[in-house]
């Protein structure tokens, strides 16, 4: 799992409730380029999302960004790649 994605939303929150919009946009920068797929690049949209609400101080902060951590570990946790199939060797008796 990708925790440095994780870790970059969490910096992203933190950005946008001291009001600062340009460390939030530059992260989020940051976020479309180390994203691999497009699972990822949902995942940097669902985080700035968060960002927004969490500028907006509504009273109910706590629950939406719960939800929204959850849906972005969700996002990341799904577009890990599957492990390859261990190598078993020829066919040699």
């Amino acid at each position: 799992m990708d925790f440095t994605f994780l870790i970059i939303v969490i910096f992203m929150l933190l950005a946008a409730q001291n009001s600062n919009l340009p460390i939030v946009v530059a992260l989020f920068a940051l976020l479309l380029v180390i994203a691999k797929n497009k699972i990822l690049m949902l995942a940097a949209v669902v985080g700035l999302a968060l960002s927004g609400i969490v500028a907006m101080k509504f009273e109910i902060n706590s629950v939406f960004i719960l939800i929204g951590l959850f849906i972005i570990l969700i996002l990341v946790a799904k577009s890990e790649p599957a492990a390859p199939a261990p190598y078993v060797g020829g066919g040699y008796y």
